[in-house]
């Protein structure tokens, strides 16, 4: 219905001017004011928290990371991460809804469908807000990348070149999503898209110049393919290596019988132990052949060859830029779901995320976070990837846990506590596949939160109160500190891997004294959240005699970074 501007109050008429003067004269324009989430109202009087739910911890080995999985909105979740994670993620991956109008995209509880007039002010709506808050949680050398298909890709880059600035896009790849198809009115849908955007594209001179240009007809080489990914092979026989006497030696063969180069001046190309190592590696391939170049103990023709195998993805990592195509099919990630036993039927790729990651660079210490977590594969991908490299990368995973509708079934799904949680569970512990076949777990840890709120009140000190009595798990997560080894009323201290923290959550200062004498006796490094209604910070003179500790006061951080999101 349009408004009848001629009856609007001075004022009225001025704030409309206003906000139409300040419109953009470029980019994208929706209706905001008439597609507010459901959660928006929620929040206009309670400020999210997590709480841990103690039973589905998962502890394998105490010296791999701790990874996170956050139950709840992610919106809630974003904005806590905007006070432990400002600034720390590496790298983000999303598939979120592509609101394709067939009940992928469900909007304050309700499916949007193609006739729904507000359908793309909705959805513009919805993942502004979000991406806003991921952006944030961005270093400044980290990647974002978005799964999108058709019906939303426009809007998306429009979106996104206003969020990230137009020069940090780094491509836009197509991506083949299904092996054979044909659906679609005109063409047969066969693909969908990869958004990928820098913090800061300028800082990302390593991923730049870690990869050297490849083309069509080499990536064709890498025909075959196992559970690393995809590979070609190599003669390890290569005669024309200068010669190295610890280059030529005899290799047995599947069936017992032994080979070695021909000539005395002929090379394998490894030697002896770097040979055994590969071998247990499963990177090498023998095959059986008429035209061996290769002899046995009797100096005859060998009946083998050997071959070593060349990845497409370490190549990548070592000298190829990766391709804005990608051939991986949703069948792969639907298959892996059916071989763990778990019933959903939209999961993308696990290699797919695993390529991803792996072209930005980083194994070391990395966040990876993927706050459309859906079925997991995200985690699923983290985990594998440290299990193959050894690298210490931590996911944070965020999803809520609506009902979702399988396909029509009548068999209803929670997404979190039927899908996400039991799969990263099997990935890391292991699990029998439908045949019996045994799968072994690749390791990890894992918390489980669920976001909570401490509602809004009118007296400040007592909201100050209150958040500070319920941000314990925010501050854990913060410093990934998570063991408590002593609580109190006015206290509780935490250890994790040689680093110490301490929280004080009262008004009186009484418990102090005891609180210093506990952490003196710790060695490691030191942290002390304390709590405190001086919105400047603490006083310095309760810890005039407090060494070693780093000083953190709360909870007016927190309200400071929700005061940003929601407006307080």
């Amino acid at each position: 219905m349009t408004k009848d501007y001629s009856k609007l109050e001075k004022d009225d008429l001025l704030k409309v001017i206003e906000k139409l003067e300040s419109r953009k004269k470029y980019g994208l324009i929706w209706d905001e004011e008439k597609t507010k989430e459901q959660f928006e109202k929620e929040s206009e009087n309670a400020l999210p928290v997590l709480k841990e739910i103690k039973g589905k911890e998962i502890k394998t080995d105490v010296n791999k990371p701790i990874n996170i999985l956050i139950e709840g909105d992610n919106y809630h979740a974003l904005s806590v991460l905007n006070y432990t994670h400002q600034g720390k993620i590496d790298v983000i991956y999303i598939d979120p809804p592509y609101n394709t109008g067939n009940k992928d995209f469900k909007y304050n509880d309700r499916y949007v469908d193609r006739g729904d007039s507000y359908r793309h002010s909705k959805w513009l709506s919805f993942i502004t807000k979000r991406l806003r808050l991921a952006k944030s949680l961005l270093t400044n050398e980290g990647v974002i990348f978005i799964s999108i298909g058709d019906d939303e890709l426009a809007q998306l880059k429009i979106l996104c070149d206003e969020i990230f600035g137009e020069e940090n896009l780094l491509s836009i790849v197509s991506r083949k999503s299904k092996a054979t198809s044909n659906k679609g009115n005109f063409f047969s849908p066969s693909t969908d898209y990869i958004l990928a955007y820098a913090k800061n594209y300028l800082l990302l001179s390593d991923f730049d110049d870690a990869f050297a240009q490849t083309t069509d007809k080499y990536l064709k080489l890498f025909k075959k393919e196992d559970k690393r990914g995809k590979y070609n092979i190599v003669s390890l026989y290569m005669p024309s290596l200068d010669p190295r006497p610890n280059q030529r030696y005899f290799i047995t063969c599947p069936d017992g019988s032994k080979v070695i180069t021909p000539e005395e001046d002929k090379m394998f190309r490894w030697i002896p132990t770097t040979f055994e190592k590969n071998l247990r590696d499963d990177r090498v391939v023998f095959i059986k052949t008429k035209t061996s170049p290769l002899i046995d103990e009797k100096g005859n023709q060998a009946k083998w060859n050997i071959y070593t195998k060349i990845y497409l993805h370490e190549r990548q990592e070592t000298g190829m830029k990766p391709l804005t195509f990608i051939d991986m099919p949703n069948s792969a990630g639907s298959k892996e779901l059916i071989k763990m036993g778990i019933d959903f039927a939209f999961s993308k790729p696990r290699q797919l995320v695993e390529h991803l990651i792996r072209i930005t660079d980083k194994k070391e210490d990395i966040y990876v976070l993927d706050f459309f977590a859906g079925s997991g594969t995200t985690g699923h991908a983290v985990l594998n990837l440290n299990n193959y490299d050894e690298g210490k990368r931590v996911f944070i995973l965020c999803t809520n846990d609506d009902e979702i509708d399988h396909n029509g079934d009548k068999k209803k799904h929670r997404i979190c506590t039927d899908i996400c949680y039991p799969r990263i569970e099997k990935a890391i512990k292991g699990y029998a596949t439908p045949k019996k076949d045994k799968v072994t777990g690749l390791g990890g840890n894992l918390k489980y939160y669920k976001t909570a709120f401490v509602k809004n009140s009118i007296s400040r000190d007592d909201l100050k109160m209150r958040i500070t009595r319920e941000c314990t798990e925010m501050l854990c997560l913060r410093e990934g500190i998570f063991e408590e080894v002593k609580a109190k009323p006015d206290y509780h201290i935490f250890e994790q891997n040689g680093r110490i923290m301490g929280v004080y959550y009262s008004m009186e200062r009484d418990s102090l004294a005891e609180l210093k004498k506990e952490l003196d006796k710790m060695e490691g490094e030191k942290i002390l959240y304390c709590f405190t209604f001086d919105s400047l910070g603490l006083n310095k003179k309760d810890f005039a005699d407090w060494k070693d500790v780093s000083m953190e006061a709360i909870p007016q951080p927190i309200l400071d970074i929700y005061k940003e999101i929601y407006n307080l």
